[in-house]
């Protein structure tokens, strides 16, 4: 029987890390675009737009003012991580990804657990520790091609391609 798949080659390799940058500046412009512009559009209204001094003095005089902007904050960060978690669990890649040819697989080439893709995003949380990651996870990318984040978490990301 004749499978006119057969005549194509999967290719999987590592990317290069301008590829993953690449990937990760296209998810970030689509996270600017659907979640922090309308945000920050928002926050805009019920802040003032004079001197950070004059801001700063409000929010510290005004707790209902900072506990908005703290949930806001919150809020932002878990759609963030929900976009980077679920995306990577159900299908293996985020939009940015996708659009790179590029999938996060886990050791035995299967979609990632769910517990692997919240470990290997928490490096995207601005708090401390994982923070110091935001330097650490990019350097150890360049010179290893795989980040420590995806180490740690039994993962890495795989460029794929079919040729014919």
């Amino acid at each position: 029987m004749y499978d006119p798949l057969k005549q194509y080659t999967k290719i999987e390799e590592t990317p290069s890390f301008f590829k993953r940058s690449l990937a990760f500046l296209l998810d970030f412009a689509i996270l600017s675009v659907t979640i922090l512009a309308p945000i920050t559009t928002l926050l805009e209204k019920i802040t003032p737009t004079t001197d950070f001094h004059t801001t700063y003095a409000l929010f510290v005089e005004n707790n209902k003012m900072s506990t908005i902007i703290t949930w806001t904050m919150i809020f932002v960060f878990t759609l963030i991580m929900t976009y980077f978690i679920l995306l990577e669990y159900l299908i293996g890649q985020t939009a940015g990804k996708r659009i790179m040819k590029l999938e996060v697989v886990n050791i035995t080439n299967q979609t990632p657990t769910l517990m692997q893709c919240i470990l290997r995003n928490l490096v995207l949380l601005p708090v401390f520790p994982f923070i110091i990651f935001w330097v650490i996870d990019p350097l150890y990318l360049l010179f290893t091609k795989q980040a420590l984040s995806e180490q740690l978490t039994k993962t890495r990301t795989i460029f794929k391609q079919v040729k014919l």
